[in-house]
């Protein structure tokens, strides 16, 4: 599938290479924060992706083998217990299909020094979905308009970071620290930068 043909709002998935635990089944799309798994969607017969699933749930290491021989395979790790498994069969073809995402990705922990990822599929929804993250954290008023600031800033200071993607897929970890984009907002606000709404 083509980057262009992917839909507004649709995560894009393309080719990376296969994962054999038991038989073979194809991946289309990977994120790793460093050591640690945050996204993974394979298609495949049913016994093969459920032992890629039971693999991983347990901690143990499974590879991605891309498909130029050449290429390093890729090692996907996790904790125990952090992925979320949903998965489904497509009927007429006795496929399954397979996604892992982290738990940081689907649950946020506000109260504490933690991480959360996001989804580049689209870029306003991602803003907002950034947004939203930030207006729970922080114990200041944040407003929708000063969305693209705390991008831009989040970036610069190291809070929104790329994850290694394969596939499709472009993914950012979020450090949901209160006291750094606190001072991000008050700064923004002293230079300017933002306004208080009227």
């Amino acid at each position: 599938m083509s980057q262009k043909s992917v839909p507004k709002n649709q995560i894009a998935q393309s080719y990376v290479g296969q994962i054999t635990v038991v038989g073979e089944c194809f991946c289309y799309g990977c994120a790793v924060d460093g050591q640690q798994l945050v996204y993974l969607d394979v298609a495949g017969p049913a016994t093969s992706v459920e032992a890629v699933w039971a693999k991983l749930a347990q901690a143990k290491e499974c590879y991605l083998l891309p498909p130029d021989h050449d290429a390093q395979k890729i090692t996907l790790r996790t904790d125990e217990g952090l992925l979320k498994r949903i998965q489904r069969k497509i009927e007429g073809i006795g496929i399954h299909h397979l996604l892992l995402l982290h738990q940081d990705l689907l649950t946020p922990t506000y109260a504490e020094l933690s991480t959360t990822y996001l989804f580049l599929a689209d870029k306003t929804q991602t803003t907002a979905k950034l947004g939203s993250h930030i207006q729970q954290l922080v114990d200041i008023a944040v407003f929708p308009e000063w969305y693209a600031y705390l991008v831009q800033q989040g970036r610069l200071e190291g809070l929104i970071t790329p994850l290694t993607c394969y596939g499709g897929v472009n993914m950012f970890r979020i450090t949901l620290d209160k006291s750094p984009w606190e001072r991000m907002i008050c700064r923004g606000l002293s230079q300017s930068a933002i306004q208080l709404q009227p």
